[in-house]
Parts: C-alpha cells; sequence; structure tokens
C-alpha cells in the first residue's frame, strides 16, 4: 500500500527534495509520486495524467517536485528560489510564472497548490509514494537543477514516452536485469495495447511543425485549396482585432503582408481557385463587411456588405452570416453577387450571432461556430444546407467551439473546443460518433486549417497569460502577482482597494467572460491581496457605492444564473438572493440590484431590493447587455437594439422614463466615484484606449453628438478629454487607474492527425 507523505516529513531541508532524485536515478528503490489522476516520475522526469503525457518546461517540472516531495509543508519563497536558481539572481516573478505555469497544467478542481499570502506556497493535495521499477540506466549527473544548454522553447518541447506504473501492493525488489527487463517489455506490450484500442490517441508534441516564428501573436490559419500557400492573421486576438493579413508560400517562404490599413480583421479564406483571399473587416461604425485581397498582393476591396465569417461551398456558391432585421445574425447561402441567397440556419435568441461556417465535402451539411447569450461562443452545430431543421450539437457538450473544420471524406468534424477550460483540438465522427480530443497541455490550440491529403491541420499554437497593473503618481505596478490570470478590475469607492477576478483561461477579448473565478481584493497601501469569498467561484461582480457589500452571479445546482450578495469586511458567507434569476448585476438606486432577466429569446432589465422584494422590470425596452449604472443610479448603460432592431449599439437608458442617449458602438462608460469624470472606452482590452473627459457638476455626460459617436476621434475631440493607452477601470483620482495587461504568444504549427 503506498504511504501518505504529507503527514510524515516535513521541509527540515529542502535540498533534499532535490538532491534525492539522484537517488532516485541510482538507488534501489525508485519512487514514483500519485496525487489525483496525476502520477509524478523523478526518474524519467514525467508528469503524467493516465495515458496522457503533461508537458512542463524543467524548472516548472523542479518546483512540483519540491512541493510535492514537501507535501502539506509551507515553502518559503526564498528557499524555492534558492534551490531552482542556485548562484543565480533571478527576481520573485519567475517563481510565480512557475506557480501559474503549474496551476494551468494541473487545474484548479481541486486546487493542489495553495497560496500563503507574502510567504510562499503549499502542496495540499494527498500524496502517495509508490515503487518504481524500471531498467538500469547509465549513471549521469542529476541536470534537473539547471537548465540544459540545448533547451527549446516550451511550445516545442518534447513530451516523454508513457508512464509505467507498478501497482502499489508490488513490493519486492526485481533480483536480476532478466526479471527487470521481462516485466518491463510486457507491461508496455499491455499498455501498447490498451492505447491503441482507445479511442484516439493524442498528438504527440514532437511531431508538430513550426510555420511561423514571429515575434509578435499570430492566428487564424487558413491553406489554398493545393495546400502550398498559408495565409493568417497577424494580431493578439483569435477573434476580430487590430491586426493584417499575410501569406506564406509553403514550407519555407517568408511571410507577405497584403493589408495596410486600421480596420479589424478576422477568418481569411482562400477563393477556390487560390488566387484571393477574403476576410471579415470591422470599421469604426462597427460594420462588419467581407473584403477581398489578391493572393500576389494588391489593393484590397471591400466586396459584400453585411457579410461576415465568408466561405466557399462550391466554386461559384458562397455561405456567410448576416445581420437581420428581427434576430441576430443568420447564415445564408448564396451566390457570388448574393444572387438566389437564402437562409440556412437562423438563432433562436436575439442575441444569437452565427460567426463562422464550414461546409461539408458534398454539399448537404455545415458545421457552425456561434456567440450565444453575452457574446459568448456556445458549442458548434452541424445544420443541413438546405435550411429544413436547426440540427444539433457535436463536440464536448457545453463548451465554448470557436473554429472548426471536415475531414475531406467528410466523415470527421474537427472542432477548436474550450472542454476543460482551455482551447484543444478535437474531433467527432460524423454523424453520430462521440467526441474525441486529439492536442492537449499548457498551450493552447485554436483554428483549424485542413490539409487537402486529410493528413494533418494547421493550427494556432500559444500561451496566454493576463494580470493587473496599478496606474499611480509613482508609474506602474503590478497588483496580482502569484494568484493566476487577473481581470476585472474595479476599485473600491474610497479607492484604497482594488477587486479583481481569478479565473483559469485569460478571458475573451470580446463578450462577457462566463468562466468562474474568486473575487480578489489588493489592499494598496499594504500590497496584501486575499480572495473576499474563498472557495466561491462568481461569473460576475459590481460594489455597492458605499463600499460594504458586493453582488456576484453564480450558477445554482441546475445551472441557473442567481445573484449573491457578500459583505465587503468578509464577516459571513455569501447569500443568495432568493427568486431570482438574473445576469449582468449592478447596485442600483437606495441599494436596489439591477439585473438583466432572460424571456423567451429577448433579455429585460429588473430591479429588486436585496432581500428579494421588489421585483419589477425597469426597462421595457429589451436590451442584450446591461454594461453599468451611472452615479445617483437614475440611468443604466446598456448594449440594446436601435429603434426598428436594426442594429445594437450603447445607449443610456433613464429610470425614471424618456428616451435613450445613443452613445455609440464599440463603446463602453464607465464614472469616477466621485462622478466628476466620464471614462469613456473604445476598442477591445488589449487594444483599447481609455478617454478621460471632466463633467461639469450634476452631469453624467458631456455633449454627445445625434446618433452617439461615429469614431474615436469624435472622442478624443471631447472638451479636457484626455487619453490613455488602456482600458482603464477609474479610481476617485483622475491621475489613478488599473487594467489589464495580458501577454500572449502564439505562432502556427501543422500537426499530423493519429
Amino acid at each position: 500500500m503506498g504511504d501518505e507523505i504529507g503527514q510524515r516529513r516535513g521541509p527540515k531541508n529542502i535540498r533534499d527534495s532535490l538532491s534525492t532524485a539522484r537517488e532516485t536515478v541510482n538507488g534501489d528503490t525508485p519512487q514514483l509520486y500519485e496525487f489525483g489522476p496525476f502520477l509524478l516520475d523523478p526518474t524519467e522526469r514525467k508528469l503524467s495524467r493516465g495515458n496522457e503525457i503533461v508537458v512542463l518546461t524543467p524548472k516548472a517540472f523542479d518546483t512540483l517536485l519540491l512541493l510535492v516531495r514537501n507535501s502539506g509543508h509551507l515553502l518559503q519563497k526564498n528557499e524555492l528560489i534558492t534551490m531552482l536558481w542556485p548562484n543565480t539572481f533571478v527576481e520573485e516573478g519567475s517563481l510565480s510564472n512557475n506557480i501559474f505555469l503549474l496551476r494551468k497544467a494541473l487545474g484548479g478542481d481541486p486546487a493542489f497548490i495553495e497560496t500563503v499570502p507574502r510567504r510562499g506556497y503549499r502542496f495540499v493535495g494527498a500524496v502517495r509514494q509508490l515503487p518504481h521499477a524500471a531498467p538500469p540506466r547509465p549513471e549521469k549527473p542529476f541536470e534537473g537543477h539547471r537548465e540544459l544548454a540545448n533547451e527549446v522553447s516550451m511550445d516545442r518541447r518534447l513530451p516523454a514516452p508513457a508512464v509505467v506504473a507498478i501497482p502499489a501492493n508490488v513490493r519486492r525488489r526485481w533480483s536480476t536485469l532478466a526479471a527487470i527487463a521481462a516485466a518491463a517489455l510486457a507491461t508496455l506490450v499491455i499498455g501498447t495495447a490498451l492505447w491503441l484500442r482507445s479511442p484516439t490517441r493524442l498528438a504527440d508534441h514532437s511531431q508538430w511543425v513550426p510555420l511561423t516564428k514571429l515575434p509578435d501573436p499570430v492566428g487564424q490559419p487558413a491553406l489554398s485549396p493545393d495546400g502550398r500557400m498559408l495565409a493568417f492573421v497577424r494580431s493578439s486576438s483569435t477573434y476580430y482585432a487590430l491586426g493584417q493579413i499575410y501569406v506564406k508560400v509553403l514550407p519555407d517562404g517568408e511571410p507577405v503582408q497584403l493589408t495596410h490599413d486600421s480596420l479589424k480583421k478576422m477568418s481569411p479564406v482562400f477563393s477556390p481557385d487560390g488566387t484571393r483571399i477574403a476576410y471579415t473587416a470591422v470599421d469604426p461604425q462597427f460594420n462588419w463587411d467581407t473584403w477581398i485581397v489578391p493572393t500576389q498582393g494588391g489593393e484590397p476591396q471591400r466586396w459584400l456588405q453585411n457579410a461576415t465569417g465568408l466561405t466557399w461551398s462550391s466554386p461559384r456558391q458562397m455561405l456567410f452570416s448576416e445581420v437581420r432585421n428581427s434576430r441576430g445574425v443568420g447564415l445564408v447561402t448564396a451566390q457570388e453577387g448574393r444572387i438566389d441567397e437564402r437562409d440556412v440556419y437562423i438563432p433562436l435568441n436575439d442575441r444569437g450571432m452565427t460567426q463562422r461556417s464550414y461546409a461539408s465535402p458534398d454539399g448537404k451539411w455545415v458545421l457552425v461556430a456561434e456567440l450565444t447569450n453575452y457574446g459568448n461562443w456556445g458549442p458548434c452545430r452541424v445544420v443541413p444546407m438546405d435550411g429544413s431543421s436547426r440540427g444539433r450539437q457535436v463536440g464536448p457538450p457545453g463548451a465554448d467551439c470557436t473554429f472548426g473544420a471536415w475531414s475531406p471524406d467528410g466523415k470527421w468534424v474537427y472542432l477548436t473546443s474550450k472542454a476543460g477550460g482551455l482551447f484543444h483540438i478535437w474531433r467527432q465522427q460524423f454523424p453520430d460518433g462521440k467526441p474525441q480530443q486529439l492536442t492537449s497541455g499548457l498551450t493552447e490550440e485554436e483554428g483549424i486549417a485542413m490539409a487537402p491529403d486529410g493528413r494533418s491541420f494547421v493550427t494556432a499554437v500559444g500561451l496566454q497569460s493576463a494580470s493587473i497593473w496599478l496606474h499611480d503618481a509613482r508609474g506602474e505596478r503590478q497588483i496580482s502577482l502569484l494568484e493566476g490570470n487577473a481581470a476585472y478590475p474595479k476599485f473600491a469607492p474610497t479607492g484604497k482597494k482594488l477587486c479583481y477576478r481569478i479565473v483559469k483561461a485569460v478571458p475573451r477579448l470580446v463578450g462577457t467572460n462566463r468562466d468562474p473565478g474568486e473575487v480578489w481584493v489588493a489592499d494598496l497601501d499594504s500590497g496584501h491581496s486575499e480572495p473576499l469569498t474563498p472557495g466561491f467561484q462568481s461569473l460576475d461582480y459590481d460594489i455597492s457605492t458605499d463600499g460594504k457589500q458586493v453582488v456576484m452571479e453564480a450558477p445554482d445546482g441546475e445551472g441557473k444564473p442567481r445573484l449573491w450578495l457578500a459583505p465587503f469586511d468578509r464577516r459571513s458567507p455569501p447569500w443568495q438572493i432568493p427568486n431570482v434569476e438574473g445576469r449582468s448585476a449592478h447596485f442600483g438606486p437606495g441599494g436596489e440590484i439591477l439585473f438583466r432577466h432572460t424571456e423567451g429569446s429577448s433579455g429585460f432589465v429588473y430591479r429588486v431590493q436585496p432581500d428579494g422584494t421588489g421585483l419589477r422590470k425597469a426597462l421595457e425596452q429589451p436590451v442584450f447587455h446591461l454594461n453599468g449604472v451611472s452615479p445617483g443610479g437614475q440611468w443604466i448603460e446598456a448594449w440594446a437594439p436601435l429603434p426598428g432592431n436594426t442594429s445594437a449599439t450603447v445607449q443610456m437608458f433613464p429610470l425614471g422614463g424618456g428616451s435613450p442617449v445613443v452613445i455609440g458602438s464599440n463603446t463602453g462608460l464607465q464614472w469616477s466615484s466621485g462622478g466628476d469624470s466620464l471614462w469613456i472606452s473604445a476598442g477591445a482590452v488589449a487594444d483599447g484606449r481609455t478617454y478621460i473627459v471632466p463633467l461639469p457638476p450634476g452631469r453624467i455626460l458631456p455633449k454627445i453628438p445625434p446618433g452617439g459617436f461615429d469614431s474615436e476621434q469624435e472622442i478624443a475631440r471631447l472638451p479636457g478629454a484626455h487619453m490613455i493607452d488602456a482600458i482603464g477601470a477609474p479610481a476617485p483620482s483622475r491621475d489613478v487607474y488599473a487594467f489589464e495587461r495580458r501577454t500572449v504568444q502564439r505562432n502556427l504549427y501543422r500537426i499530423p492527425i493519429p
């Protein structure tokens, strides 16, 4: 039976935690460590989860080994740094980055690594020590505590072979080399047989071939019909964002830039003859059009208005999405020139938006990626090309799906799915197979360009992280350090405390983040940070104007959206507002809670008292999203359709009745806690800017042009406007703000299909 090691050994000399690895290599009784679904093998320097190898950098592996060997005991930061980087000066951020990578690899449920604020870390998972039988190996010095000279970057690190674990009740030594070899061979044969019988094998990282090696992130790959050219968007986002279209000849051609403008772009695709690349472009007025550019270079031209995610289902037949007058963004098919246009799939919800579509090789089916409520991706679905039904969802149930592809024979659909918290590539046999995961690990893979022979695909492989920073008179400094991905900063009314949420994955640049996470509070004077409601995973939050309460959204046991209140002083746990289902909650006038509630296919703003009484509709106008509430609580900011439902934009609605004020598309409003300035954001989180506009006493808005802002330049011309190069969260002082800082590494790889 395995030993529980967390209770019987302490960190009296953590140097032993690494030095005993030499004993593991050369001694008689090497050990494995088992915790949760993971198996840690110090001898082979491998971490496995079932048949899956979890890829770690050398330093991340060493950090995990130290924590596991000292399970249950606090390891001080300075001790860890000394052991991991002996005789080398490194900053604390190097250690926190290792912890961040480990948490992404191990997942957060349960959380294996505990942060002891301002001191260090503790491994809190139950660890079992198992015997390890392996054939002798040539002796060599242990190199786990220093970087190898030929170390490659993490996204190209080769995973080790699968770990073979001997059952825990096997205690005797192997007496001879023959016995060792025979047992190892038998186990290998059995393991290989079981692996081959499994539904699918994960793509081997060692066979991933890099196609781009650019310093800034790229994504959204597309292959020409003959597979000889590769197009992509050079941008920080895998959705629409500022970026340029590039093309390169495979395998070793230099990337060539085809566009040179300030439009936001996404979804490039080659024409059937390979001479043109069509792509979606979003202009400052938030018009979504299809542009086209020759593959050999030339001036891009707007080709189809109100058309996004365009692809070809045959040499003359197109698929694309368009904004509908009454409901969301629907998928249509037509010949070039929009001849014989007809509907293929229309979302039921008024916020549903088909964004990308992929016709099956026989032209009878369409794989659809769509945005659902709150601008978030939903599962992909396959629908009939003739529009006769709504089809059915494919891929992991309930998981975001952003890209798709078909195998050339039409027998498989391939998907980019966020099942498990990170984006990886999945496939599913059509029409009635079960989802199978093809890629895994610390990286995320998004986008699928299928090779013409069906033996490989191209995808964007990347790593992302997000942190919260503070700008004040002293400059800029990082607030979230060790907790994980941090997003959505909000100041408490006094400005002395800053809240943010810790989430598993980096939030999307558009849409409402639907990843659960803890709300944390940072004391800006002391620098101390801690969770407001430890263990409580919320989807959104807001702080009351008196700074005494926080309202959060979290699903109940049936998955229904519920609203919860928690005291800011942490004297009691969160409690649920009774008899209320809703999202995007904000504090309104007199301590009321304003939120969005869905009725049928539309959403409306409701108001309720904290005890669940006084529930009533606040606006008769349907809204797509409730963004915020003005100082004093008399106006609400919402993204809502204009009269006639022709399009949607940000508007300010008076709670007391009256006409709304149109603000404009692709903008957001926040107010300083004192109400003396309005902060107008323009753009997405990664590439946006904020204009700080002073307000006269008693005013909540400056003079807005009729019909709202048509461009960022109009915002910049407001009297007294001052621009900061970030989407800032305002503090009481105009010179103090918090913002998200993201790092993205992403390049394109060709991955063989197992």
